[in-house]
């Protein structure tokens, strides 16, 4: 049995809002991930429901969409300077930015990635711009239960309301282990690991102000870290697949102070 693609196109109407998960660098195939997510982002606690869909037609191309809505987030604060202070704030849950994209693999160890990403609903106060990703990738399987993936990315946000984003370069790798990997029935383990480092080389601009001061000195560089593990099935001869994925970003050097997100997911795929 394989997924059908009329899930893909009926669910499609729901890209329009998501969040974009880091991933391993993988050729295209056709899948439906979702993901139950918590996460603690600048001392605000939440919890998301996520959505991947991707449909490859042909083995070279696919096009894909990542989509969640934030049910619960809130913050905590406690002060005993000179006074007790008690704050817990119930912030706005919606939908949150989206990215909808294409993957093509033109050669045997190379493909481009390429995505756009909408600003989001009321489910984050953070990318509120529409950002163009071009990806160029490559991927080696040094062994049959290793495949290692490398890619050089760069990010370039559109100006709104006389604001430009800096624009971004970064570079990603993952490494996926496949034990016990059944090739034919898609079963087996599958462990993986995924790095990106991140840099802003270019300072963001407000067009309202006068041009001495227009730049926002928000240069930044970071590194986000993803491990994954997940047990996949044939279940009517479809591959199922349960996973664990834990996700670390927005620090300057691995991130531990500042996010964290971790994520159980039930995924099928062929």
């Amino acid at each position: 049995m394989r997924i059908a693609p009329w899930i893909v196109f009926a669910l499609s109407p729901l890209v329009a809002w998501g969040a974009e998960l880091l991933r391993p660098v993988e050729t295209p195939a056709t899948r439906i991930q979702v993901l139950g997510v918590a996460e603690l982002d600048d001392d605000v606690y939440s919890g998301d429901m996520a959505v991947s869909l991707e449909y490859a037609p042909i083995r070279a191309f696919s096009i894909y969409t990542d989509f969640s809505y934030r049910f619960l987030s809130y913050s905590y604060e406690y002060s005993t300077e000179g006074y007790i202070h008690n704050y817990c704030n119930l912030h706005v849950n919606g939908f949150n930015e989206s990215y909808v994209g294409a993957k093509f693999f033109f050669l045997p160890n190379f493909g481009l990635n390429f995505n756009w990403r909408t600003p989001p609903g009321d489910g984050s106060q953070q990318n509120r711009f529409h950002r163009m990703n071009m990806e160029p990738f490559t991927i080696l399987r040094i062994s049959r239960d290793l495949i290692v993936g490398t890619s050089l990315r760069y990010n370039s946000s559109i100006e709104e309301d006389n604001y430009k984003p800096g624009d971004e370069i970064g570079f990603k790798a993952s490494f996926v282990w496949q034990l016990g990997w059944n090739d034919s029935l898609h079963t087996g383990w599958r462990l993986s690991e995924a790095f990106l480092y991140q840099a802003r080389f270019e300072e963001s601009e407000n067009k309202n102000l006068a041009k001495p001061y227009s730049k926002m000195k928000d240069k930044y560089r970071g590194m986000k870290i993803g491990f994954d593990a997940s047990r996949y099935f044939n279940l009517f001869g479809l591959p199922l697949g349960i996973g664990l994925n834990y996700e670390i970003h927005k620090g300057t050097l691995f991130g531990f102070e500042t996010g964290h997100r971790l994520g159980i997911y039930l995924q099928a795929w062929n």
